[in-house]
């Protein structure tokens, strides 16, 4: 497996072309994405290959194609990415409709990227590489802004034991937390 993985490809065996467009063209811009036909070898034990990529992956995409039908091992795969969605808001789930094709029930709640299966699959990909630069470019903002509230707190407490300190008082806990 791609030890910088980030992205987990799911799919059923109909939309198997489709997952490996889309591996072709994330490479292509340097996402090196998860997935069963290119990162499992001979000898290695598959649970725990597939755990292991799960564990590392931030994103889960899970292609779904009109003739999609659900397999233990797409079960085993959909129930560990839904868990580690529902664990960590760092982890994101994006499942992708080809033509007619109809969500699982699990993911039914899940807000869907549908494709025409007719269109050149640079196309889709884009939209694809789109969503995940999106999100990530979301996150990084909110963490910005998370950074920002953070700096100002410090500031805060900053000038409070400047202001004890020409006073002569003593400081109070909020600044001797940060020792």
């Amino acid at each position: 497996m791609a030890a910088s993985a980030n992205v987990f490809i799911s799919y059923a065996s109909d939309t198997k072309p489709l997952a490996e467009e889309l591996t072709r063209d994330l490479e292509k811009q340097g996402i090196e994405p998860w997935v069963d036909f290119k990162d499992l070898r001979p000898g290695q034990r598959v649970s725990e290959e597939l755990q292991r990529a799960i564990d590392r992956a931030a994103w889960f995409v899970v292609l779904v194609g009109s003739r999609s039908r659900t397999t233990p091992w797409l079960e085993a795969e959909w129930s560990a990415a839904l868990a580690r969605t529902w664990e960590s808001e760092d982890k994101r789930l994006l499942p992708i409709v080809f033509g007619d094709g109809q969500l699982p029930p699990f993911l039914r709640n899940w807000v869907a990227l549908r494709v025409n299966p007719d269109t050149e699959a640079s196309t889709w990909t884009r939209k694809v590489l789109d969503v995940l630069r999106s999100v990530r470019s979301v996150a990084a903002a909110h963490d910005v802004g998370k950074g920002r509230t953070e700096f100002q707190q410090r500031l805060e407490e900053l000038n409070h034991a400047a202001e004890a300190l020409r006073e002569d008082q003593p400081v109070r806990d909020s600044a001797e937390r940060h020792i």
